[in-house]
């Protein structure tokens, strides 16, 4: 089986000239350099010799391909990955990762396993995959499975490159090269999500609610809000406020916990719903709220269970419940403290997926006066200003 992507759904800002650049140079090199001048000692020299490493070879080698597959393989990947890297790092800043990526890649196959002289750009362009790993693990990926049939399906970057990255790192623990250099491969993974992750930290990279620090930080706080669900505290509302027994309502005026009091079939399912919640389970959860919503088609759910459920939503990929499931929290549950933070959210699951770009910049300016954060204002106001510029604004 080989699994090859073709395309993401990352939406680009601008244009990524210093990728296409880097697809022409290593096309480049090898149709008029290399093909021109095969096998000679012109052209041998210019690859990396491990037992006489040089700094030019280092850098003139990633440029440089064994054969029309293997270029092509390094340039698909490229191009499905490389752009929106560059997008993100902007012209200079990719170029310098770009070239960085394949000196670490370089570095770990002459100290790791380095015997045989090696070419290609696969350690570079495993900095910049290691690079979108990090910055956009969300991000749908499409990849044609050949397995006798072309099978094409869909899956997360996040699971499709730490698998490539494992896969690498296996390989290069076998000390068995085999004609590809998978210690090269891993030094550029380890460099392009250490550096990607380190930039992200600093604050040189633009933050992302979905990059993958803000996803490890997302989990590490819904693993404190479990804990201190199951001590039978609301965090919503502070640890001197004892949670309301499941299934009890709130009377009409004194909280906005809970909408009114349902019929038996959908008082049923709320309470499935809030069962499976309390259990941790929001995928369950989840499909029970669409489906109450199918059955009441004004129904919400109590606060926390809401807003649990449309977060279990968006991480899901399924936008437009997800996008539906936070505009009923707002209708219903508008003096929330963080009422900024749904708002962004919002503003980006329609701006960067639904492509309706009025209902984002209704949101993202609405958020940017009622964030608390000022990472999280500075990231609507980029944002907005995206959306501003698609509407020719």
């Amino acid at each position: 089986m080989l699994p090859i992507p073709i395309r993401t759904d990352r939406r680009q800002e601008r244009r990524p000239w210093v990728n296409y650049a880097l697809i022409l140079a290593n096309v480049f090199v090898f149709v008029v350099l290399q093909k021109t001048h095969s096998d000679t000692p012109e052209v041998r020299r210019y690859l990396l010799h491990p037992d006489n490493p040089q700094v030019l070879t280092c850098f003139t080698s990633m440029f440089m391909h064994a054969g029309g597959w293997h270029l092509l393989g390094n340039m698909l990947f490229l191009w499905v990955f490389g752009n929106a890297v560059n997008d993100s790092f902007g012209h200079l800043g990719y170029l310098a990762f770009y070239l960085a990526g394949g000196l670490a890649a370089a570095i770990a196959y002459i100290v790791v396993s380095g015997t045989a002289p090696v070419l290609g750009a696969s350690g570079a362009i495993s900095a910049v995959t290691g690079a979108f790993l990090v910055l956009f693990p969300r991000v749908r990926v499409t990849v044609l499975l050949i397995f006798f049939y072309i099978i094409p399906f869909e899956i997360s970057s996040l699971v499709f490159l730490a698998m490539q990255f494992a896969w690498n790192v296996f390989q290069t623990l076998q000390a068995g090269e085999g004609g590809v250099a998978y210690a090269a491969h891993s030094g550029g993974y380890v460099f392009g999500i250490g550096a990607a992750a380190a930039l992200l930290a600093v604050g040189l990279l633009p933050r992302d609610v979905y990059d993958l620090l803000s996803l490890v930080r997302t989990w590490r706080r819904r693993q404190g809000y479990r804990r201190m669900a199951a001590g039978g505290y609301d965090p919503f509302s502070g640890p001197s406020r004892l949670r309301r027994p499941r299934g009890q309502w709130a009377e009409p005026g004194t909280s906005p916990e809970a909408p009114a009091e349902p019929d038996s079939r959908e008082a049923g399912l709320r309470g499935r719903i809030s069962e499976l919640h309390r259990r941790g389970d929001f995928g369950l959860a989840a499909r029970g709220y669409l489906e109450l919503i199918q059955l009441a088609p004004g129904a919400v759910l109590p606060l926390t269970e809401q807003l649990d459920v449309a977060n279990y939503l968006m991480s899901a990929e399924q936008r437009a419940a997800a996008a539906d499931a936070y505009e009923r929290f707002l209708a219903h549950y508008g003096t929330y403290q963080y009422v900024g933070d749904i708002k962004l959210m919002l503003g980006l699951i329609y701006g960067r997926y639904l492509r309706q770009d009025d209902r984002a910049e209704t949101y993202l300016a609405q958020a940017m006066s009622e964030l608390l954060d000022e990472s999280k204002r500075e990231l609507a106001r980029t944002e907005l200003e995206k959306v501003r510029r698609r509407m020719g604004r």
